[in-house]
């Protein structure tokens, strides 16, 4: 109770902080409107639960259900002037919600809620869709998170306002987003190593597995990699073999995935996709390299087109009883 009380003071006042790529949460309640500068948005306020709702279970839902009521959605002549404001108000309650570590269920609800009222203006509707896109769907974003983006877009294809074109990218997202989702098995692959030999994907036999999609010299794939070998946690269960690491290489060029093999770490299992079909029968969504996902012993989603490093290492140590994990609202 007195965790889901926190929870219903942080919506109330929107008190999360800023992410360094999101704009930065206001932590602070202000009267509602669209006024903005170029140095400040006008904050938006919530409505507060009656006065006779004291259970925090019942506060908690009933702000779930009326967070966005003080928002004028349909004005549609305001839509350009509150563009900052829309984002930020976003921006305050998704802080809000990851900060306080609500059930899934309840950050849902707030999304749904927020797109059945939008419905109202299309204007405002595409508005929040565009914002939603950003920071739950963009990986260089703190707030990302893609169960609560296929919430988004069921909503968005739920609207009848939209034109069929408008469609045609939310359909792709989801289509691409249900695949491999967090806490679903994870497709099986063959995997070919250097030496000619094979193996699948589920029959690797490790604790964890952490699945490295890379290019050769990718840059990108390198930093990743020294921040994986940098970790003592990582380090440790690679070399007592609680932590497999496949690197797979799912493009055509060998030769050169052969000339930079010895740069790899020992221990890993750099192996590439024979025929290519990781990408050409898109078993996974691989929006960019490197892409990593954390598996466990059965092979199951834990951590899916994952790139901090921290957040690999948190969801290990939580897995493995090294940290407690955080208790749920």
């Amino acid at each position: 109770m007195k965790m889901n009380l926190l929870f219903v003071t942080a919506l109330m006042l929107c008190a999360a902080c800023g992410g360094q790529n999101a704009k930065k949460s206001t932590g602070d309640a202000g009267a509602v409107g669209a006024n903005t500068t170029a140095d400040s948005v006008t904050i938006y306020r919530s409505p507060r639960p009656p006065a006779m709702i004291t259970d925090p279970q019942a506060q908690m839902q009933w702000t779930t259900e009326h967070y966005w009521d003080n928002f004028e959605f349909a004005d549609t002549l305001a839509v350009p002037r509150w563009s900052d404001y829309a984002e930020q108000a976003f921006v305050d309650v998704n802080y809000a919600m990851a900060n306080n570590n609500v059930p899934f269920e309840t950050a849902s609800a707030v999304i749904s809620s927020l797109f059945r009222k939008a419905s109202i203006n299309k204007a405002a509707f595409m508005k929040f869709a565009e914002v939603a896109e950003k920071y739950l769907f963009d990986p260089n974003y703190p707030l990302r998170n893609e169960e609560l983006y296929i919430v988004v877009l069921r909503s968005v294809l739920e609207n009848p306002a939209l034109d069929e074109w408008e469609r045609i990218r939310p359909q792709e997202q989801l289509r691409l987003a249900l695949k491999n989702r967090i806490g679903e098995l994870a497709t099986d692959f063959r995997y070919t190593l250097e030496s000619g030999a094979t193996g699948m994907l589920r029959t690797l036999r490790s604790p964890y597995t952490l699945v490295f999609f890379n290019n050769p010299g990718c840059p990108a794939c390198r930093t990743t990699i020294d921040q994986i070998m940098a970790s003592p946690l990582l380090v440790d269960m690679i070399g007592k073999g609680t932590l497999a690491v496949l690197a797979i290489y799912t493009d055509s060029d060998l030769d050169a995935w052969r000339e930079y093999n010895p740069e790899m770490p020992e221990k890993w299992i750099l192996a590439y996709d024979a025929g290519e079909k990781i990408k050409n029968e898109e078993l996974y969504d691989i929006k960019a390299i490197p892409t990593v996902y954390l598996l466990d012993a059965d092979k199951r989603v834990m951590l899916k087109d994952e790139m901090s490093v921290p957040r690999i290492e948190y969801t290990l140590a939580v897995a493995t009883g090294a940290v407690e994990a955080p208790a749920a609202n």
